[in-house]
């Protein structure tokens, strides 16, 4: 080869280096971004409660929920179907359960299974100050998920379980989560793709989503909130487990 050849291909390989450096993202970058996305570490870091009214539709019935969570302390749901009231609750490292659609009149403690698996629920503030929550993160690659570029970046939660995030490469929102926990010995995979992203005091929130789960094949449940609030003020005693 001569000279003068070699000396410009070892300038291409080096400007394309060079470019590809500049243009790669690190992992540290791509949660930094998201966080800025989500409202910033400032935000992030006051958000104590919220609050959600939603609406969801499965089997083509409108089902109303209400949700209530208080940050890395308590999570309740109430879900109204056919004028009974189902109500979900983690409270810390417990949990418990009413469902009369299951002759399940009186409060009945949740499987330590299934309270593993939704305590990060209990989590307002996802990839923010992952370290100090015991989580670790890696950055699996980039795909294209229905006509959008996304960072895939998985994190491992302090209980165990795994959590695929689908970042936007342009919003840095989260388009979608795959996430795979242990219950009653089998693997459950559900999915949650979000959508119609709204700022709300300043963090932002996605306002639709779609979930399908491997407890429920060829099932979707579309969720979408009707009002959400920061921050409002949670009386932590709905928390507590009814005493019979």
């Amino acid at each position: 080869m001569r000279k003068s050849t070699y000396l410009k291909s070892l300038v291409v390989l080096v400007i394309s280096g060079i470019c590809t450096s500049s243009f790669a993202q690190t992992l540290d970058e791509i949660v930094a971004k998201h966080i800025t996305a989500m409202g910033g570490a400032d935000k992030l870091s006051k958000l104590k409660s919220i609050k959600i009214s939603a609406e969801m539709e499965v089997m083509n019935m409108q089902i109303p929920v209400t949700t209530t969570i208080v940050q890395q302390r308590g999570f309740r749901s109430e879900t109204t179907v056919q004028g009974s009231t189902i109500i979900q609750v983690i409270d810390n490292d417990k949990g418990w359960a009413i469902n009369p659609m299951a002759g399940q009149l009186k409060a009945t403690a949740l499987p330590d299974d299934v309270v593993k698996s939704l305590s990060a629920e209990t989590d307002l503030t996802g990839l923010y100050n992952y370290k100090e929550k015991g989580q670790t993160l890696t950055l699996d690659g980039e795909e294209d998920m229905a006509g959008a570029k996304v960072f895939k970046v998985t994190v491992n939660l302090k209980n165990g379980a795994k959590r695929t995030n689908y970042i936007s490469k342009d919003t840095y929102y989260i388009l979608k989560t795959v996430a795979k926990v242990n219950v009653n010995g089998q693997e459950v995979e559900s999915k949650n793709t979000q959508s119609d992203f709204r700022h709300i005091d300043g963090i932002t929130y996605p306002f639709t989503s779609e979930v399908e789960t491997s407890a429920m094949p060829g099932a979707t449940m579309a969720m979408k909130i009707k009002s959400l609030e920061i921050n409002p003020k949670i009386d932590e005693n709905i928390f507590a487990m009814p005493k019979e």
